[in-house]
């Protein structure tokens, strides 16, 4: 099944699926774009090659075209909650995918980036680029980037996702 931190193969590399959406009633997948060299790349999923269909650079966002008789999951999103206004605590997330789950915690959030706190020994690895950041079983964002200096990083909001199937 096609689904929110399954895996694609791209070159004999693992990728992560960030989400599953639809648009104009047929199923996509989304990861980031900087995976990919541009439209038309080829990837495949439980053996079944496709190809990237379109290309949102401005938002690092790749939209990949499932045949409508495949077995998905639809990606359910939420909105990204940054801090409890009484207690000033940082809100706990999940990176998840296939092959690891690392907590972390929303720094802050904007109307198209979500900002990540890593604990300093449980860092995002170059597999984990497009990984869903789940936040009360909701996707709130998909794993953009990592400054390992400061254990921070960027993911695109799901504002950004939910803006697609418009």
């Amino acid at each position: 099944m096609i689904k929110s931190g399954g895996s694609f193969f791209r070159n004999g590399t693992r990728c992560t699926i960030g989400a599953v959406i639809l648009l104009k009633g047929l199923p996509y997948m989304v990861t980031v774009s900087h995976l990919f060299q541009g439209e038309g790349d080829h990837l495949t999923v439980d053996g079944i090659k496709f190809a990237v269909t379109r290309i949102l650079k401005d938002y690092d966002l790749a939209l990949i075209e499932i045949p409508p008789d495949s077995p998905v999951e639809i990606t359910e999103f939420g909105v990204p909650a940054v801090l409890e206004q009484a207690e000033l605590i940082l809100e706990q997330a999940e990176l998840i995918n296939e092959t690891h789950v690392i907590q972390c915690r929303i720094v802050n959030s904007g109307a198209s980036l979500v900002y990540l706190s890593f604990p300093r020994l449980n860092m995002p690895e170059p597999g984990d680029s497009g990984s869903p950041i789940l936040q009360g079983g909701k996707v709130i964002g998909l794993m953009s980037s990592v400054t390992l200096n400061n254990c921070m990083g960027t993911a695109i909001s799901s504002n950004i996702l939910r803006s697609l199937k418009r």
